[in-house]
């Protein structure tokens, strides 16, 4: 290496991810986190589970709904966020009411870690992806193996204590308790949890079947 001379080289293997120069052969990883979000007596709330699994990362944090997308198949980012949805909740999500306020791509040692490091060091090109979404039905428990049941935070509670929270919701707290307020006010025609039946008349998800946690 030292007989190619380049400075410009050594630089660029010292330095961090840059997004203009992204090694393209490498593998790619892509996960998701899904914000349910409704409202309860004139405060955001957002649904979240504590991961249960000692042998997994972030034990006893908080996160939403989401996890990896099946990288052999090439699943795309947003399918894999509708498919790990009905698998953890038993939640059909619409589409149409599908937003995503936050991507961030970076180079990492680990598969399923964002974790920055100097290109010389990468091992894998990690994706990251916060989605909202109405929470429109009641989420079922169906992975007590590896999280908690769904309980309803407050946001302005969390803001308070990020540190219960996984990293990338824990570093974006503020965008999304923002892009809620804008979801809100300016995508949605109908309130924060209404939903239009077959026939035509507006239901409402019944807030008070859901566990609000302080």
């Amino acid at each position: 290496m030292n007989n190619i001379g380049n400075e410009n080289l050594f630089q660029y293997w010292n330095s961090p991810y840059n997004e203009y120069g992204m090694i393209s052969y490498l593998p790619e990883r892509k996960m998701t986190q899904l914000i349910l979000f409704t409202e309860i007596e004139n405060e955001t709330c957002i649904l979240l589970a504590q991961r249960i699994n000692p042998n997994k990362d972030f034990y006893l944090k908080l996160n939403g709904l989401g996890e990896k997308a099946i990288h052999k198949k090439n699943e795309n980012i947003d399918v894999c966020v509708i498919r790990e949805c009905f698998e953890e909740a038993e939640i059909v999500l619409r589409n149409e009411k599908l937003l995503k306020i936050f991507e961030e791509t970076c180079y990492s040692t680990r598969e399923w870690r964002a974790e920055p490091c100097l290109q010389k060091e990468v091992k894998y090109i990690v994706t990251l992806a916060i989605y909202l979404h109405p929470l429109e039905e009641l989420p079922k428990h169906t992975e007590p193996h590896t999280l908690g049941p769904w309980n309803l935070y407050k946001i302005k509670d969390l803001l308070k204590h990020r540190n219960e929270l996984v990293p990338i919701l824990r570093e974006n707290i503020e965008l999304i308790d923002g892009k809620i307020k804008a979801y809100e006010q300016d995508i949605l025609d109908l309130p924060i949890n209404v939903n239009k039946n077959k026939n035509g008349k507006t239901t409402t998800t019944d807030s008070r079947n859901f566990q609000l946690s302080k």
